[in-house]
């Protein structure tokens, strides 16, 4: 089951790494999955994934492609639209 984000978090979504992180963690979340089980499914660790959904690291292509796949968002422009939309109306929103 998937965690709920914390109301208390203030996220910024002004870097690509962040607006990134939102939306993966948006994604996931309506999925009902939770950062284990999208971690095993990229082969990446659990931790390393908060860290990517909270906009901290700076991962390779390799490991965005293969997130954005399993999250059935290809093509990356497809993506990216809509990471950059949820990012402008979250800006909105605080």
């Amino acid at each position: 089951m998937p965690k709920r984000v914390g109301a208390d978090i203030e996220r910024r979504f002004d870097t690509p790494r962040r607006m990134f992180g939102l939306a993966i963690t948006r994604l996931r979340i309506l999925r009902k999955e939770s950062q284990f089980e999208v971690a095993a499914a990229v082969g990446c660790g659990e931790g390393y994934l908060r860290s990517i959904e909270q906009g901290k690291e700076n991962l390779t292509f390799d490991l965005e492609y293969a997130i954005v796949d399993y999250l059935g968002m290809l093509p990356m422009s497809k993506f990216w639209a809509y990471a950059e939309d949820l990012a402008k109306k979250e800006s909105l929103h605080s």
